[in-house]
C-alpha cells in the first residue's frame, strides 16, 4: 500500500488545492491564500495538520514522506520531513555547504528533484550573505543534501 495518499492542502479560505490540479486550476480558485492546513491518508488514517502562521508542503517521490516549509509568527520559516504518520522525521539544517563553505540560508519554495529517486525533494535554498539561491536535493530519510545547484 502506498503509504501517502489523497493529499491536500487547505488555504486560509478554506479552499483545497489536491494534488491533481494544475497551476491554472489553482488559479481559478481565485486570489491566492496561505495554506494553513494538510491533509492526507495514510496506512495510520487520516493525517491533519494545522499550521497557523502558513506551510508549503510536497509529497515526496516515493510517497513514504512530507516536506514542509513552515512559517511562525515572526515570518522565519523551517524545512521538515514528516512521517506518513504526520509527526516529524527531522529538521532539514539552515547551514548548507555550498562551495565548501558552510553558509547559512533560507528555504523558499520547493521545486522538482533532479535526483530521480525515491526518497529525494528538491528545494530553493537562499543564501543569507549575498541573496543567491540554490536548488538542493534532499534525501529525506536522513536530511542531508545530495545535490546543489546554482539558480539564476
Amino acid at each position: 500500500m502506498i503509504a501517502i495518499q489523497d493529499f491536500e492542502r487547505i488555504r486560509a479560505d478554506g479552499k483545497i488545492i489536491d494534488e491533481s490540479m494544475t497551476a491554472a486550476d489553482m488559479f481559478a480558485l481565485g486570489s491566492p491564500e496561505k495554506v494553513i492546513e494538510i491533509k492526507w491518508r495514510s496506512h495510520d488514517g487520516i493525517v491533519s495538520l494545522h499550521f497557523p502562521h502558513g506551510v508549503l508542503a510536497t509529497v515526496v517521490a516515493g510517497r513514504n514522506f512530507v516536506a514542509i516549509n513552515e512559517s511562525d509568527a515572526q515570518g522565519r520559516r523551517s524545512l521538515w520531513v514528516l512521517n506518513s504518520d504526520g509527526k516529524k522525521r527531522l529538521q532539514v539544517s539552515d547551514i548548507q555547504e555550498i562551495g565548501a563553505q558552510a553558509e547559512v540560508g533560507s528555504y523558499r519554495w520547493f521545486e522538482g528533484a533532479r535526483k530521480n529517486a525515491p526518497n529525494v525533494f528538491g528545494v530553493v535554498f537562499e543564501r543569507v550573505s549575498d541573496k543567491s539561491v540554490f536548488q538542493l536535493d534532499i534525501d529525506a530519510e536522513h536530511g542531508n543534501a545530495l545535490a546543489i545547484y546554482p539558480m539564476r
